[in-house]
């Protein structure tokens, strides 16, 4: 099972794109090349020009709960002076589906694909 940390960010006015590019970088060093990192998602609001949704995939609980002390408070204090508040988190277990494109997958139907990430 991978386990999801969900974290919500509010930045100052004008300064989410900066400070994204900031917590992309660690995402792509620091979190990569951590034990049970398995991948990250990161949703910039459409709506609200000053928020930010990150979810990091993790292997197990260990690697969750290590990472909250090694990868997430890296990000927050490179962030710090540019956020509105400290971000809000939730753990989350991860069930994720992909249907095909139309006309993507011949001769199957249009079954859903299921994808269960193990260990």
């Amino acid at each position: 099972m991978v386990l999801v940390r969900m974290s919500l960010w509010r930045f100052k006015e004008g300064k989410r794109e900066k400070a994204f590019l900031g917590l992309d970088h660690i995402l792509n060093t620091t979190a990569r090349n951590s034990d049970g990192f398995r991948g990250y998602v990161s949703l910039l609001s459409y709506e609200d020009p000053n928020a930010a949704t990150i979810l990091t995939l993790w292997q197990d609980e260990e690697s969750l709960r290590t990472s909250e002390k090694t990868v997430y408070a890296q990000a927050v204090n490179k962030v710090r002076d540019s956020l509105e508040k400290i971000p809000c988190l939730e753990n989350y277990s991860m069930f994720s589906s992909v249907f095909p494109i139309k006309g993507e997958i011949k001769n199957i139907g249009i079954k859903p694909k299921f994808v269960f990430l193990k260990k």
